[in-house]
C-alpha cells in the first residue's frame, strides 16, 4: 500500500463494484472530504471506475452552511460530476447534536441512495479519524465491540432503509488525504465546529498529539483498531456457528436459544453476543457499553426468570430458553403508499396493497394484541407474550385495521406480505455488526 492515498489506492478499494456501479461521495466541503473529491474526479475516465454523485448535506445549523454546500456544487461541475444538496427536514435538538446530525445525513443519503440507484457511499474518514473513535469507546468502556473501531465496510441501517458506507482511507493520515485537496487546487471549507472543544470528538482531538508523544497516537491506535477486529473476527465465528447449532428465529422476529446452552457460553461469547444483538435490535450506531451488557448478564445469570430491556431490545428468560425480541416501546411509526414495499423497522417486509393511502405502520403495543384477540386472532404462544406488542400493526389514524404477521379474518385491507428477514445469514451480520 502507499504511504500516501492516491486514485489508484480509491479505485482499488471499490474494485469490487465494477464500472457498472454507482456510487454517492459524501463531500462536506472540508479538507477530507475535497481530497477524496480530488482523487475520484481523477478516476472519471477510468474505464473500471464505478460512475460518481457528490453529495453535500446541509443540516441547518449554520448560516454559512447552505453558502458552503453551494461552493461545492460549483466545484463539482467545474469537475464535471453530478451533485445534490441533501437540505435537512426536520430541526435538531439542543443536546447531542452531534449524533442527531450524524443520523439526519445518513437517513438523507439512504433515501438519496435508494431513489438514484446508487449501491452506497463513499466516506473520507482516515487514520486520525480512527483514533479518535477508538479512544472514545475506550472512554465508554465498548469493550471488544467497539475498540475495533470503524470498519472499511459497514451497512447502517436507517429510518429510510439501509445504507452501505465505504471507508477507504482508514490506513492513511488526515493531513495526506487534505494534502490531496490542495494538490488539486480545489478550495477548502473550515468548519468551526471541527474546534468546539464542547464536542467530544475534539476534545480528543486535542488530546491526541500528547498521546503521540507518549507512544500512542494516531497509527498505533489504528493499528491496535485492526488487531481487535481480527480478535472480534475469531470470536465471531465461533459464536457464528454456536448459534447455527443452537439458535431459532421466530417468524414474530424474535431469537430464542436454550438456556442450558447459553449458560454454558464462555463470559466473551455471551458479551459479544448480547451487545452485538443488542445493537442490532436498538439499531446502534455505535456498540452498546460493556458494563450494561454485563450487568444484564448478571441479572440473567442469578434468576431463573425474568426479563429486561437494553438499548430497544426485549430480553425474557426461562428454565428453558432465552428469548431476544424488539422492545415495542422503542419501535418506530412508518406511513405507508399504495403498491409500495415497507420495510418496518428495519425487522420485516411487506408491500403495500392500492388501498392502503394515508395508513400507517406501528407497534401493535398492549392495547392492540388485546383488540386483535378480540377479533379472532390467536398468536403463537410458542413466543412469550409480551412480543407480540412489537408486532406491526397496520393503523388508520389510532384506529388498528390489521397486523400483517397475523391478520385478522375478515380484515378488508390485505397487504401483500414478503414476512420478516430473519435467516441463519443473519447471525454473521450482526455479529460483524453491518461490518467488513
Amino acid at each position: 500500500m502507499p504511504l500516501k492515498p492516491t486514485a489508484q489506492t480509491l479505485l482499488d478499494a471499490l474494485t469490487p463494484f465494477g464500472a457498472d456501479a454507482h456510487l454517492a461521495l459524501a463531500v462536506s466541503g472540508g479538507g477530507d472530504s475535497m481530497g477524496l473529491l480530488a482523487l475520484a474526479a481523477q478516476l472519471q475516465n477510468t474505464d473500471t471506475a464505478p460512475r460518481f454523485s457528490v453529495l453535500t448535506i446541509n443540516h441547518g445549523l449554520r448560516a454559512q452552511a447552505a453558502e458552503e454546500a453551494a461552493q461545492v456544487a460549483a466545484m463539482c461541475k467545474k469537475l464535471g460530476l453530478p451533485h445534490a444538496i441533501l437540505a435537512a427536514d426536520e430541526r435538531l435538538g439542543a443536546t447531542d447534536i452531534q449524533q442527531q446530525a450524524r443520523n439526519l445525513r445518513y437517513r438523507l443519503m439512504a433515501q438519496w441512495c435508494a431513489d438514484n440507484q446508487a449501491q452506497g457511499v463513499v466516506l473520507a474518514h482516515h487514520r486520525d479519524d480512527q483514533a479518535e473513535t477508538v479512544l472514545m469507546r475506550l472512554a465508554r468502556g465498548s469493550g471488544i465491540n467497539g475498540l475495533g473501531g470503524m470498519a472499511a465496510k459497514q451497512v447502517l441501517h436507517t429510518a429510510q432503509g439501509s445504507l452501505l458506507l465505504l471507508r477507504p482511507f482508514l490506513a492513511f493520515a488526515g493531513v495526506d488525504l487534505k494534502d490531496c485537496a490542495h494538490q488539486a487546487s480545489l478550495p477548502v471549507i473550515d468548519d468551526p465546529s471541527n474546534h468546539d472543544s464542547q464536542y467530544e470528538r475534539v476534545r480528543w482531538r486535542q488530546i491526541l498529539p500528547l498521546l503521540e508523544a507518549e507512544g500512542l497516537g494516531a497509527e498505533r491506535l489504528a493499528a491496535m483498531a485492526d488487531e481487535m477486529r481480527m480478535v472480534q473476527a475469531a470470536l465471531d465465528n465461533k459464536l457464528a456457528n454456536w448459534l447455527d447449532r443452537h439458535a431459532d428465529w421466530h417468524d414474530y422476529g424474535v431469537l430464542s436459544v436454550p438456556r442450558n446452552d447459553f449458560d454454558a457460553l464462555p463470559v466473551p461469547h455471551k458479551q459479544r453476543f448480547i451487545g452485538r444483538f443488542a445493537q442490532y435490535f436498538g439499531q446502534h450506531a455505535h456498540p452498546i457499553k460493556q458494563k450494561k451488557t454485563d450487568r444484564l448478564l448478571r441479572h440473567i445469570d442469578d434468576t431463573a426468570h425474568g426479563a429486561s430491556v437494553l438499548g430497544g431490545m426485549h430480553v425474557r428468560w426461562r428454565k428453558a430458553k432465552l428469548f431476544l425480541g424488539r422492545e415495542a416501546a422503542a419501535c418506530p411509526t412508518a406511513l405507508m403508499a399504495p403498491h409500495t414495499d415497507v420495510v418496518y423497522d428495519w425487522r420485516f417486509k411487506l408491500t403495500a396493497s392500492e388501498n392502503a393511502e394515508n395508513l400507517k405502520l406501528a407497534a401493535l403495543g398492549s392495547a392492540g394484541v388485546a383488540s386483535m384477540r378480540a377479533r379472532g386472532v390467536v398468536f403463537d404462544d410458542t413466543v412469550p407474550t409480551a412480543y407480540f406488542a412489537a408486532l406491526p400493526g397496520i393503523f388508520d389514524g389510532d384506529n388498528l385495521l390489521d397486523c400483517p404477521l397475523v391478520p385478522v379474518p375478515d380484515a378488508t385491507l390485505k397487504p401483500v406480505k414478503l414476512g420478516g428477514i430473519f435467516h441463519k445469514s443473519l447471525y454473521r451480520d450482526i455479529l460483524r455488526g453491518g461490518q467488513s
